[in-house]
């Protein structure tokens, strides 16, 4: 067997570079670049490694360890997952910043390579700098943290282990079922380390993300239950993305007259004209959704993992006949709540299902019911979030002023804190695949990061962030790194004066208010941060306005803008679009105020409608 001698480094870029995909009919590299922050554990030679391979595995320098992962998740969900970027850190917090990133790819089912450098193998220098010891196991230190956030952990102690670690990493990130982030720790040493590796380990390998298919009696007893329903729903989640199954959703519910609702990740997966979208389900969603949810008899759940906020905390299915079917790649999400398994890529499976079923619809009127409900929120909505003249206008308002005016490519981007709520409500998609909410995880700091990625993977569009004053503070150094690299972003600073929407969780409980809002923080030296030259000081065109038609005008001049542009508008604190589902959250089971009485009666309520396991 032919062999070449290469550093531990150089033969892991190499094979990476090897790494190829199919995208649009054609081949495209698998691994598109890398992040990087470099410090003493991977400058010297995954450093050296990586400037040599540039040309064929662009770099990009990083700000911070966590941003820079998550742009790449963004770019990973923007490619559905058919491409897998790469952040590289040092040893130490450099490392310890990704582990965040890590649950918010674990959560959402991302993948991303993480190359965080790691201790000596030899052990002679320890402790190293910047090594955590543990003193009971000297094999453990600070990157073992990786271990439960990560789909697939290594540690390479000698050179030749990539052989077989590399490939194992890139099956699991490329499995739907199993699709996750995966960490490889190299040991400073071996980085360095040579070793007579096979030709044949660097010869090039086209990949391509295997279609899971049904088991037929499974499809059987799933359509069983359907022809037995009479107000079926279906929840589609973020694996109909994944799956590009989006003609085959809209398709399905035509053929079966069957209303759509999405999770906050499945938005996107329907345009807002098709007839059978209904909205957003849940916590963050719409009141026509929920009130669906509440009368259905059997709920078709494709691609999703039922989190809380979709399903109410469990508390939205209130039918006493409510069945539940689940369709999804992955086997530990089909069995949720004794639902009935349809284990099953999304566009497979909804094409033998719709096969199973034949020429079966649900009821009429069960479908004229979900759009006489969606017409009826919509109305609530447009009104909640149309021009207004107030002082302070609310989230809502803002985000209703640049709906108005986005071209239906615009993809709009968010996460944490309360602006998700009501861009899901608002912003009902003009096109398909233009909605890239992260909510798995809901990180705060993923809104600039994610959106620098997602624009990386998609440069022909433009991408428009909604983000609050406290996420803004949190992480905000990639509008610098948007401007360097000419990827440019439209980013919405709605300011509130806090972190407002847990400033309303804290008064729904019955507490008050403390900390969360700024006036109440205990801030001997209150002061307001200017947003405007903040974001100006980092190269980005930026301006403040005061009401909603100057943010129109704005966000018209922020499209013709040759960059990143920020706009930062003051909006209200304390006005939301109404909540429609239960969520369960902590709550004093021993009353001390009125208003702690008020908060424990509402939990009650909402766990008197929960469905216990089943």
């Amino acid at each position: 067997m032919k062999t070449v001698r290469l550093s531990c480094a150089h033969a892991l870029f190499k094979f990476l570079i090897a790494q190829k995909t199919i995208i649009d009919g054609k081949k495209v590299p698998l691994f598109p670049g890398a992040f990087a922050i470099y410090g003493h554990g991977n400058v010297a030679c995954l450093g050296q490694a990586m400037e040599e391979f540039q040309s064929d595995l662009p770099g990009y320098r990083g700000h911070h360890e966590q941003s820079m992962a998550l742009s790449g998740i963004g770019y990973a969900r923007a490619m559905r997952r058919k491409q897998i970027f790469i952040a590289t850190s040092s040893s130490g917090p450099g490392a310890m910043n990704m582990v965040t990133a890590a649950g918010v790819a674990l959560s959402n089912r991302l993948p991303l390579l993480l190359l965080p450098g790691d201790v000596f193998a030899s052990r002679f220098p320890d402790p190293v700098l910047q090594q955590v010891e543990n003193f009971n196991s000297p094999v453990e230190n600070q990157n073992d943290a990786f271990k439960p956030v990560s789909r697939f952990f290594d540690r390479i102690t000698r050179p030749e282990q990539i052989l077989n670690s590399l490939p194992q990493a890139i099956q699991i990130m490329l499995d739907p079922a199993d699709c996750g982030p995966a960490t490889i720790a190299i040991s400073q040493d071996v980085q360095g380390e040579s070793f007579d590796y096979p030709e044949v380990f660097f010869e090039e390998r086209v990949h391509e993300i295997r279609r899971i298919h049904p088991d037929p009696n499974q499809v059987k007893v799933a359509a069983e239950k359907l022809k037995n329903s009479k107000q079926p729903i279906i929840i589609s989640g973020g694996g109909v993305l994944y799956s590009e199954a989006e003609e085959d959703l809209s398709h399905f519910a035509k053929k079966h007259n069957i209303p759509v609702t999405a999770t906050a990740m499945g938005i996107g997966c329907m345009a807002k004209e098709d007839p059978y979208y209904i909205g957003g389900i849940g916590g963050l969603g719409e009141k026509s959704a929920n009130n669906l949810s509440k009368e259905t008899d059997l709920a078709l759940a494709i691609g999703t993992k039922l989190a809380d906020f979709t399903t109410g905390s469990w508390a939205n299915f209130e039918s006493d006949n409510f069945q539940l079917v689940s369709l999804n790649a992955a086997r530990f999400d089909t069995v949720k709540h004794l639902a009935t398994p349809v284990v099953s890529d999304a566009k497979i499976g909804l094409q033998q299902l719709s096969e199973a079923l034949g020429d079966w619809k649900a009821p009429d009127n069960w479908y004229q019911k979900a759009i006489k409900e969606r017409a009826e929120w919509e109305a609530y909505v447009e009104k909640q979030s149309g021009p207004t003249n107030q002082v302070e206008p609310s989230y809502a308002h803002a985000v209703g002023a640049v709906y108005r005016n986005a071209d239906p490519s615009d993809i709009v981007v968010t996460a944490a804190g309360g602006l998700v709520g009501e861009v899901v409500q608002v912003w009902k998609p003009k096109q398909i695949n233009t909605f890239e909410t992260e909510w798995g995880f809901s990180c705060m700091g993923y809104e600039i990061s994610g959106a620098l990625g997602i624009k990386m993977a998609k440069p022909d569009q433009d991408v428009v962030v909604f983000l609050g004053d406290g996420s803004y503070l949190l992480s905000n150094s990639d509008i610098y790194s948007s401007v360097i690299y000419d990827q440019k972003l439209i980013i919405i600073v709605c300011d509130n004066g806090g972190h407002m929407v847990i400033n309303r969780l804290q008064l729904a409980k019955g507490g008050k208010e403390y900390i969360c809002n700024l006036r109440s923080a205990r801030a001997k030296n209150l002061q307001f941060v200017d947003f405007e030259n903040h974001a100006r000081s980092m190269g980005a065109n930026a301006e403040t306005v005061n009401s909603t038609s100057e943010l129109e005008a704005a966000y018209k001049r922020a499209k013709e803008s040759d960059r990143t542009y920020v706009i930062v508008i003051k909006t209200h604190g304390y006005e939301w679009l109404e909540g429609t589902a239960f969520w369960e959250s902590p709550t004093l089971q021993d009353p001390i105020t009125k208003e702690n009485k008020e908060a424990l009666d509402d939990f009650k309520d909402g766990k008197n409608k929960q469905r216990k396991g089943v």
